[in-house]
């Protein structure tokens, strides 16, 4: 009997691998640190555009809580699906 169970869960095991590796669990690169000043902030969104124009975007909204438009940041992102999210960001200066 216990065999006629660990079969079929172990073939379905052995089968989602593939799957789930390609999952993009993983950043699609290495982390990117960028100096920039801030040209606006999209609370509603969870969204912050730098004056280089790159958007990147909050994975939690306390992130965003001390910047408003002009301040000069230090951001730390990475790549998933596409998309620039925040890992760290920091305010520099006053």
């Amino acid at each position: 009997m216990r065999v006629s169970v660990v079969s079929p869960l172990l073939a379905l095991l052995l089968m989602s691998a593939p799957t789930l590796a390609g999952r993009g669990v993983a950043s699609d690169e290495p982390p990117h640190w960028v100096v920039s000043e801030v040209r606006e902030v999209d609370r509603l969104q969870g969204r912050l555009v730098l004056t280089d124009g790159k958007e990147v975007w909050a994975t939690n909204p306390r992130q965003l809580d001390q910047l408003v438009e002009g301040v000069k940041v230090r951001v730390r992102y990475e790549i998933f699906n596409g998309r620039r999210t925040i890992y760290s960001v920091e305010r520099l200066g006053s």
